[in-house]
């Protein structure tokens, strides 16, 4: 029952609430931002296709180009767009600044492309590029919509570091290998190819991280979307979402963990010797697909659900079954040289151990 319980928590603590202490302790730097911003992105974006009147539509680019060296830092805040980072051949940053305006005719956008500006401030080193909307007594007095989203399109030096805060909008990082920080409330975060990922989370969204040689731990989560991770190298992982699928595909790591309340945990691959994976679901399934021939330890419990193995497990203990199916619903024991540990657990799930 403590298995469900610390579920029970995760949940509680993970899903934002205004006000709330769990999210606070969680999300503190984007619960922050998202209360801030809530008026602008509810006027400017939620009620954007609903309103007949904005059939103007007008787009304005601009490019910067940015000094940073090959290791500066590059600091991107924005509130509704996408952000797409890209390596770049040579050692300048480049910061394609793309404002969309729909309005109610051709003066209406022009104003309103006028009113959101991008801020950016260089030093040695380090630039930050932020998106100002005109605040929200300006706006109330003004106007009663405000369809406006800044999108960036950035190429930087592939050791550039990288720190991206968003409220709306998807971000994708590809190639980089400098520090990469990427967190958004409501859109997906896909990193591809980076070599140092401090973190990558979205509230309402999908986190994907694919091709990417970490050199120390990583930490992703969303609340109502999937983790996925492909092809990871990292000491250590650590995945959580409350109504989202996790999925781990060919990973070399010493410690995995990932948790998820209402859905399933995947885990496909090979074992790492001496490594521990921690895997768990309050309500979905766990299923691990195994290739090679790394021995582990296993410790696996579901109070309502199957505990199935395709392996040939030398059982420690006592081994219980549902009194109503007759079904193992408990596993423990070792196969093999028992060099890797497995933790296993779901309170209304099956966990499934498969040879691949």
């Amino acid at each position: 029952m403590m298995k469900a319980f610390t579920y029970i928590v995760l949940a509680a603590a993970l899903v934002p609430a205004a006000g709330g202490a769990a999210s606070a302790q969680v999300y503190p730097d984007r619960v922050r931002i998202a209360t801030k911003a809530r008026a602008v992105v509810e006027s400017a974006y939620q009620r954007r296709n609903r309103d007949d009147n904005n059939r103007e539509e007008n787009t304005e680019r601009t490019t910067r180009t940015l000094k940073l060296g090959a290791d500066g830092l590059l600091a991107l805040g924005n509130i509704a767009g996408d952000i797409a980072v890209t390596r770049a051949s040579g050692q300048e940053t480049t910061v394609e600044i793309v404002k969309t305006a729909r309005g109610r005719d051709a003066n209406d956008v022009r104003e309103m492309l006028q009113l959101v500006q991008v801020e950016v401030t260089e030093r040695a080193g380090r630039a930050d590029v932020r998106t100002r909307y005109p605040r929200n007594e300006e706006q109330r007095n003004n106007r009663r919509n405000f369809n406006v989203s800044v999108a960036y399109n950035v190429a930087a030096p592939a050791g550039t570091r990288i720190s991206i805060e968003s409220i709306s909008g998807n971000i994708k990082v590809t190639d980089i290998k400098g520090d990469v920080s990427a967190n958004t409330v409501s859109g997906d975060v896909r990193i591809t190819g980076s070599g140092r990922i401090n973190a990558a989370k979205t509230i309402s969204g999908t986190v994907e991280i694919a091709d990417a040689q970490i050199d120390g731990a990583l930490e992703s989560s969303s609340v109502s979307g999937d983790v996925i991770m492909r092809r990871v190298t990292a000491r250590r992982l650590d995945a959580s979402s409350v109504s989202g699928n996790i999925k781990f595909d060919d990973l070399n790591c010493d410690r995995v963990s990932a948790k998820s309340v209402s859905g399933s945990v995947a885990f496909v691959g090979a074992l790492v010797k001496n490594g521990r994976y921690d895997l768990g679901s309050f309500s979905g399934e766990v299923h691990l697909y195994l290739s090679g021939g790394t021995g582990f330890e296993i410790d696996a419990n579901s109070s309502s659900g199957d505990v199935r193995s395709d392996f040939d497990i030398v059982m420690r203990g006592a081994q219980t079954t549902n009194r109503r199916n007759g079904r193992r619903n408990v596993l423990s024991g070792t196969f093999g040289d028992g060099s890797a540990v497995l933790d296993l657990t779901t309170f209304s799930g099956s966990i499934i151990i498969s040879k691949r």
